[in-house]
């Protein structure tokens, strides 16, 4: 029996918002835009990803040492057993304890969905409160993944145009904006929901006043919206994380969703956990429940232990992260001034701008419209974020994130810094995730548990039970910010400077005063 792939191809990518995020994986991937293998891609060993999103480094060892008990244990854990009516009580009551602490009120914070990362959860969302063909609106600089999890769902994306003066961050007066021109003149259906993400994916934070005024537009326009704070926990100094769901009227209308996977560096343990109105979370149970079974009891408690273990882990990675977002002004600088020198003036457009000053989280949002109309080598023209990081990947071999999937349609690409060089971070933490690991499982033999002769045990076996790593630092970091360091030093500057030299006389067009001045 044959199947019929142009059938199958019509079922979906005909979204707008899908169609740019195919261009940009396609781009990433190292593939032209019929798909054709033109060079390497992100994955390629020889190439510096900047488009990588995981987290700093690994997991607390305490963390390390709770997947190991829960992978012995019979009786909670249970390997054998689906589990997915039994809840695990001790989760679910620090969910709840930490969503309170959070801001949201006691009720709604005990409204508990947990799933296998948050991908599944938005689908558990859309699945209940969505029909086919609903609108949710985004503010530009969302996560690019939103295209296929809306594609997939058979919603509507809409992105929302927002300022680079505000971080990108959605406000009221951007979506009455947005209503003036989609709604209100008769043109279009009203939108749904809105899918809101605090702190943003580019690492801005909202202010409670501009939460109070989405809260107030979106009783008035009865929306529902789902908030991911996925990067709670990654916010910079000065900076906190304040929830929607903590305002007037929102209790009944906002779904609150958080994971592993960011701060806490469980990204390959794929859980993710929410909070919201019992309508909305029992329904998105319900499609847990009937899709994937069971969130295995494994992810649950290495949750449990990253979201008890000490704050100075998460400290250190929030200063590393602010540490490498200065690295990476400083290096664009240095860029521009490289490609100013070599065609003796500054353009009038720099090619590398920071959009704005991350907030939070793990990247970059980066303006490189200083490049836009130039000429590349095959006499291609370089006109939005996926031909700047097609270039610089197959000339450079470092790839940047196009943000044409997040709403952009110019040249701005995101730099993503997180987890450059995380391997290097491994040494340092490999002898305290043994010896964590090594105790629970010298706890689990038939000698007993008497801590005297565990301790006795493991020094036997030539682990010093003493011994620990620093938990607010790893000497691997600096070694991460080495690998930013070359890819612009001698990956990116050298691509930006070819490229400004053979387009010197355009350059020259746009900034005539600069030349006449013999710069």
């Amino acid at each position: 029996m044959s199947i019929d792939t142009s059938m199958l191809a019509q079922r979906g990518g005909t979204q707008p918002a899908i169609q740019r995020f195919n261009r940009t994986r396609k781009a990433i991937s190292g593939l032209a835009e019929d798909g054709t293998p033109i060079g390497p891609g992100w994955f390629d060993p020889q190439v510096v990803s900047l488009a990588h999103g995981e987290g700093v480094r690994r997991p607390h060892s305490s963390v390390v040492a709770a997947g190991v008990r829960a992978l012995v244990d019979s009786v909670e854990s249970s390997l054998d057993n689906y589990r997915y009516l039994k809840p695990f009580k001790a989760l679910d009551d620090k969910l709840t304890e930490t969503y309170i602490a959070e801001g949201i009120d006691a009720q709604t914070a005990g409204n508990l969905c947990l799933d296998s990362g948050n991908t599944r959860l938005f689908f558990g969302f859309f699945h209940a409160v969505a029909e086919p063909g609903s609108i949710f609106l985004v503010p530009r600089a969302y996560y690019q993944a939103i295209n296929m999890w809306c594609d997939i769902s058979d919603v509507q994306l809409r992105w929302v145009d927002t300022s680079a003066d505000n971080d990108y961050k959605l406000t009221a007066d951007d979506l009455e904006s947005w209503y003036d021109r989609n709604v209100r003149q008769g043109i279009g259906v009203a939108p749904r929901g809105i899918l809101l993400f605090n702190p943003g994916y580019t690492g801005s934070v909202y202010q409670p006043h501009e939460l109070a005024a989405l809260a107030e537009f979106v009783e008035r326009q009865n929306l529902v919206v789902l908030e991911d704070s996925i990067f709670s926990n990654t916010e910079f100094e000065g900076y906190r994380t304040t929830h929607l769901a903590s305002f007037d009227g929102m209790a009944q209308r906002v779904v609150t969703i958080n994971g592993g996977s960011k701060a806490y560096g469980l990204a390959n343990i794929r859980i993710g956990w929410g909070c919201g109105p019992k309508a909305i979370i029992d329904r998105m149970n319900y499609y847990t429940m009937a899709t994937s079974i069971t969130v295995p009891h494994l992810a649950k408690a290495m949750a449990l232990a990253a979201l008890e273990a000490p704050r100075a882990y998460l400290d250190g990675n929030i200063r590393e992260c602010m540490t490498r977002a200065a690295l990476v002004e400083d290096l664009m600088t240095e860029v521009n001034q490289q490609v100013a020198d070599a065609v003796g003036f500054e353009p009038r457009i720099p090619f590398f701008r920071v959009a704005h000053q991350p907030k939070a989280a793990h990247s970059t949002l980066v303006s490189g419209n200083g490049m836009a109309g130039l000429r590349l080598p095959d006499g291609s023209t370089i006109t939005d974020s996926v031909d700047v990081t097609r270039h610089f990947l197959q000339q450079g071999k470092v790839c940047f994130s196009p943000a044409l999937s997040n709403g952009f349609d110019d040249c701005t690409v995101r730099v993503a810094f997180g987890c450059l060089g995380w391997e290097h971070t491994y040494p340092e933490t490999r002898l305290a995730d043994t010896r964590a690991a090594v105790h629970v499982l010298l706890k689990e033999m038939p000698f007993g548990t008497d801590e005297t002769e565990l301790l006795a045990r493991m020094r036997a076996a030539g682990i010093d039970p003493a011994w620990n790593c620093r938990e607010d630092t790893n000497e691997g970091f600096a070694l991460g910010r080495e690998v930013i360091r070359e890819a612009f030093t001698h990956r990116i500057a050298p691509v930006a400077v070819r490229l400004a030299e053979a387009n010197r006389q355009l350059l020259a067009v746009e900034a005539p005063e600069l030349v006449s001045r013999g710069r």
